[in-house]
């Protein structure tokens, strides 16, 4: 989505994050013998490797638009990939 909308939409790493407030809330659910279970959910999408990932529509003429040039999708994933390194050796 970040490259398609020319970096209006950040992508962003998911993270959770235990603060004081967090533990009090824990704290809480125990003394109550509420659950302690949290569920989230987390939503992935593939696109064609082949497809171009560009800015789109208005996002095309951002000036931000530049900084996002076409790239096929899979070269893309491969270079995430790398980033985290899960990109396998060939």
């Amino acid at each position: 989505i970040e490259w398609l909308t020319g970096g209006e939409c950040i992508a962003g790493m998911h993270e959770v994050v235990a603060t004081n407030r967090t533990i009090d809330a824990i704290n809480l659910a125990k003394e109550q013998k509420r659950s302690l279970w949290r569920v989230s959910s987390t939503l992935f999408a593939h696109i064609a490797s082949d497809a171009v990932l560009k800015p789109l529509g208005r996002f095309a003429e951002s000036p931000l638009a530049s900084k996002y040039p076409p790239i096929c999708a899979g070269e893309y994933v491969e270079q995430e990939l790398a980033v985290i390194n899960l990109k396998g050796k060939k």
